[in-house]
């Protein structure tokens, strides 16, 4: 009777150990997905903000035919700025969070009384700390080593992110440099080391992604894609800055061309931010409960 009594017992734990096991792995998979979603929401400011910054350089640089598309880029800003108001708790816990919103008041109170040149260096501090935010989320959530102990490269995306932002800031300095006002010689240097940085990272990035057996039919073609329009960029770049005192390429047309190589790399972004959603890599190793 005892020993039954004591099977009993021990077959009661196991199978509650068991289901205690399983609301885990569920409550865990329910954290990683609203992770993503946060992600996936600053991933869409990111790419606003940057295209916000270029506008508004390009268009107090002398290029006011930008102004109206800056105006539409504000509007769109703000509606997913509200968007956040979901992942608020979340988000509460990154300091970085709450720079980044103060950095955006302040920009939008700049623009009556402060230059082009301070206009970009706020954006530049928001869009880092947009990108500081990103990469907490990602580390805390092991969304980049993927419970490994270097990146995976399903992780890669957010080193995708961080070097389109040098894609941002190059498309943004240079549009300035081309619409004439902003061609000085501080600026064609900033280009020209963003210049040096784009081709140290970016490809190889790009490379390291398709190399990967699991991805390379996923990804073939967007890398190429995104190669292509890097390869365009650059030229672009080199006679912007070959052409001196006037600029050789038309603002409007840099800016097109370095949105073009943004989006392909930001398809990326969001073919690798898909998979994880959709559980094509999970983490080996636990994660930490609760979303901060």
């Amino acid at each position: 009777m005892i020993w039954t009594l004591f099977i009993a017992i021990v077959v009661l734990c196991a199978i509650g150990l068991y289901r205690l096991r399983q609301l885990r792995q569920r409550a865990q998979r329910q954290q990683r997905q609203q992770a993503l979603s946060q992600i996936r929401l600053l991933r869409q400011l990111l790419e606003q903000a940057q295209r916000h910054r270029g506008l508004s350089f390009g268009s107090m640089s002398g290029e006011h035919a930008l102004e109206a598309r800056r105006w539409s880029v504000h509007q769109q800003l703000q509606q997913l700025l509200a968007s956040t108001a979901e992942y608020e708790a979340s988000l509460y816990w990154y300091d970085s969070w709450h720079q980044a919103r103060d950095l955006w008041r302040q920009i939008e109170s700049g623009f009556e009384h402060e230059s082009a040149e301070q206009l970009l260096m706020l954006h530049n501090q928001m869009i880092g700390c947009l990108l500081q935010t990103v990469e907490a989320l990602a580390n805390r959530f092991d969304l980049v080593c993927l419970g490994r102990l270097a990146p995976q490269a399903e992780g890669l995306w957010l080193e995708l992110l961080q070097n389109i932002e040098l894609l941002g800031q190059s498309r943004a300095v240079g549009t300035g440099i081309a619409a004439n006002r902003q061609n000085l010689p501080r600026w064609r240097d900033a280009l020209d080391a963003l210049k040096v940085q784009i081709q140290a990272q970016s490809y190889a990035a790009l490379a390291r992604l398709i190399s990967d057996p699991d991805l390379r039919t996923l990804v073939s073609q967007p890398v190429r894609e995104a190669e292509d329009t890097l390869d365009i960029l650059l030229e672009r770049i080199r006679v912007l800055l070959e052409r001196q005192p006037s600029p050789g390429v038309h603002s409007l047309d840099f800016f097109q061309v370095a949105t073009q190589a943004i989006s392909a790399q930001l398809l990326l972004v969001d073919i690798l931010l898909e998979r994880l959603a959709a559980g094509g890599s999970q983490p080996r190793r636990s994660e930490p409960s609760g979303i901060r």
